[in-house]
């Protein structure tokens, strides 16, 4: 069964939704956006499902 991951692809509108719903803190935010450390996500969906932008995707890890 393949994980899935989740990434930010582009149009952070910088909310910060995403790092306040997810469960493993794995997103950090800075100049440039929302980032999603691959290593902690757990594939929720939680990012995604609350993204003001739609900027965060699932992608297969």
């Amino acid at each position: 069964m393949p994980k899935y991951i989740y990434s930010v692809a582009a149009g952070c509108c910088f909310c910060q939704e995403c790092q306040y719903v997810c469960p493993v803190s794995a997103i950090t935010m800075d100049a440039a956006g929302a980032h999603i450390d691959p290593a902690k996500c757990i594939g929720c969906g939680k990012c995604a499902n609350n993204c003001a932008s739609e900027a965060i995707v699932r992608v297969q890890g």
